[in-house]
């Protein structure tokens, strides 16, 4: 079922101040907007039924009327669990109340994130993985770190990997790109214009592009030929890139590990291999 309320929060930050504004009514007011035609929220709204439309085509449905039937599933489903419950961080915060507050966004990230998560789409990555010649990274700041734990992570299972830190060598690395090899580019705004750079030259080269970025149409996710999405409710803080570090570090987990279970045998063989032994370790406490 497609998480209504979910992909509106997401997406609205690039809609329409009008389409902003219909997008708004419905996660403020789901129950009700479960009980109004196409016509009645344009007039509660003061726009358009064919805004309403717009709206809801840009978040992955045919019309209102397919939104309002997932609306009332996930109402049913979920309840009050569906809604966010905002709480930023302030200055009155002690350390307690930020403890709390910085867990709860991760954790509501990651529960959203996995809502907006394609089981299709993460296993049609898995297997294109598998066959490719290499995997290609690319991302910066935030995204960069993720980049490298995805590195380590391949590199266990002696799958080829590329990553560099700098930005004119992974455009190198783009234009060298063949399309037997597969890039993965990391960019949760979708708009980081280095990456986007990247994305066009692989996009010349044919090589399949998976892009782990915000659920909103972007750049980015226009570029890729498979998207996984994550959700991110960010702090005051956003340049901290807290939430969305977390949610892109759980997309890379869960691609590795459907990955590592296409050769389940083999994997445990590679990672028993590559485990390095710290002093006092026993030999056996490898995978």
């Amino acid at each position: 079922m497609k998480n209504a309320l979910l992909r509106l929060r997401e997406a609205s930050p690039s809609l329409s101040a009008a389409e902003q504004q219909i997008a708004r009514y419905i996660t403020e007011n789901p129950e009700e907007a479960t009980l109004l035609t196409v016509r009645e929220l344009a007039q509660r709204t003061f726009t358009s039924p064919s805004s309403v439309v717009r709206v809801c085509r840009s978040v992955g449905f045919d019309g209102y009327k397919e939104l309002r039937h997932a609306l009332v599933g996930e109402l049913a489903a979920l309840g009050d669990k569906g809604r966010h419950s905002e709480q930023e961080i302030t200055a009155e915060d002690d350390i307690r109340d930020i403890v709390y507050k910085v867990t709860q966004k991760n954790i509501q990230s990651l529960t959203d994130s996995q809502k907006l998560l394609s089981p299709e789409t993460v296993e049609q990555c898995a297997h294109l993985l598998d066959q490719c010649r290499s995997v290609l990274l690319f991302g910066l700041g935030s995204s960069l770190c993720v980049a490298h734990d995805t590195y380590l992570k391949f590199l266990r299972l002696n799958k080829p990997c590329l990553i560099v830190d700098d930005w004119h060598a992974q455009l190198i690395s783009a234009q060298n790109a063949t399309p037997q090899d597969v890039a993965i580019a990391f960019s949760y705004s979708g708009q980081t214009v280095e990456v986007i750079t990247c994305m066009e030259a692989l996009k010349k080269n044919g090589t399949p592009i998976i892009a782990i970025t915000r659920y909103s149409p972007s750049r980015v996710a226009e570029l890729a030929d498979y998207n996984l999405y994550i959700a991110a409710n960010e702090s005051l803080f956003r340049n901290g890139a807290m939430s969305s570090r977390i949610a892109q570090l759980n997309v890379i987990d869960i691609l590795y590990t459907a990955y590592a279970r296409l050769h389940y045998e083999d994997t445990l063989r590679a990672l028993t291999r590559t485990h390095i032994y710290k002093p006092g370790e026993p030999e056996d406490s490898a995978p």
